[in-house]
């Protein structure tokens, strides 16, 4: 068992009532229930997150679409630990599933794929396509912890043709946040093209230490902005289906 997950079952007691929030492809072996929009039958493809047998069995294997807007079939603060792990960048309303959560959670654990590694090119796998695209190509948000708040902000498709803006090193591939009693979440908002490409200028210029770079990646993102309509698509298009 890796340093992570015993670090994880370490903030569980024996006597706790653990949820996993979206474990359907590899689920907690400790917890005594999990929630996710698959069966309990086509479980665990991937193997278990922890050893021992499974604590949970087929009646406490809840089926529900998680981003429904309906809300979980548990009480408040029903569970005294609640596990969710690499599924909050994928499903489409990441803040009404925190405040979810925080209602039917003590104290908790999220894990997801870290900014820095969904910026990276060439890290979603082995077939050729998602080799040229940055991150994981299913995801639909980047994660971060700004200011002790959970964030969430659209993975726009920019990052993949924006060679400039991509991430060269990967300080760490997981966001790890643990929690208790409650937590701060939102979504950052992505009105406009100059937003999106200022927030990828933003998230890139963390990783510059040099004042004479950071100034010239400002003006090509700000000659990028400067480009009419057809030429922006004329330039993605070359980057995409560039050998």
């Amino acid at each position: 068992m890796d340093e992570k997950i015993k670090k994880i079952l370490s903030n569980i007691k024996d006597s706790d009532l653990v949820l996993d929030i979206g474990g359907w492809t590899k689920p907690l072996a400790r917890a005594n229930y999990v929630l996710d929009y698959n069966s309990y039958e086509t479980r665990g493809k991937m193997g278990h997150i922890g050893d021992g047998p499974e604590q949970f069995n087929k009646n406490t294997w809840i089926m529900h679409d998680i981003c429904s807007r309906k809300p979980f079939p548990f009480k408040d603060k029903q569970f005294d630990f609640v596990f969710c792990s690499h599924t909050l960048e994928d499903v489409k309303d990441p803040a009404w599933v925190c405040s979810e959560i925080i209602r039917i959670g003590k104290r908790g654990y999220i894990e997801t794929p870290s900014r820095w590694i969904e910026s990276k090119k060439g890290v979603g796998g082995s077939l050729k396509f998602p080799q040229k695209l940055a991150g994981y190509f299913n995801h639909s948000w980047f994660v971060e912890v700004i200011d002790e708040e959970l964030t969430f902000t659209t993975k726009n498709p920019l990052i993949h043709v924006i060679k400039n803006l991509q991430i060269k090193k990967v300080p760490s591939p997981i966001l790890e946040f643990f929690w208790e009693n409650n937590f701060k979440y939102r979504e950052k908002l992505i009105l406009s093209l100059n937003d999106a490409v200022h927030d990828l200028l933003d998230f890139k210029l963390k990783e510059i230490n040099n004042e004479k770079t950071c100034q010239k990646l400002r003006k090509k993102a700000e000659k990028f902005l400067s480009l009419t309509f057809w030429q922006k698509i004329k330039l993605k298009l070359r980057k995409i289906f560039k050998k």
